[in-house]
């Protein structure tokens, strides 16, 4: 299994010795909302779509390959998804 995208992203800033605020400063999003997503909880970014819009302006911001963090994106969605009926 792959790193979920909250690890990915933490990995990227101490390797960078960023911090969430610098994170936050240039993305503009939210301290809590980077706080939430780099613990891998999605809820509170207005859903998929947004979800993965902020997830390509992070690896932009902090250079890491935004297709391998969409897919561990997906591969953590499906995990949290309940089976279908």
């Amino acid at each position: 299994m792959q790193s979920t995208p909250g690890a990915m992203i933490t990995d990227a800033l101490r390797g960078r010795g960023l911090t969430v605020e610098d994170l936050a400063q240039s993305t503009r999003l939210r301290g809590s909302l980077l706080e939430q997503m780099l613990a891998d909880d999605f809820s509170d970014t207005g859903g998929d779509v947004y979800a993965r819009g902020h997830l390509r302006v992070i690896a932009g911001v902090l250079d890491i390959d935004a297709d391998c963090l969409l897919a561990a994106y997906d591969e953590a969605s499906t995990l949290r998804r309940p089976p279908a009926p």
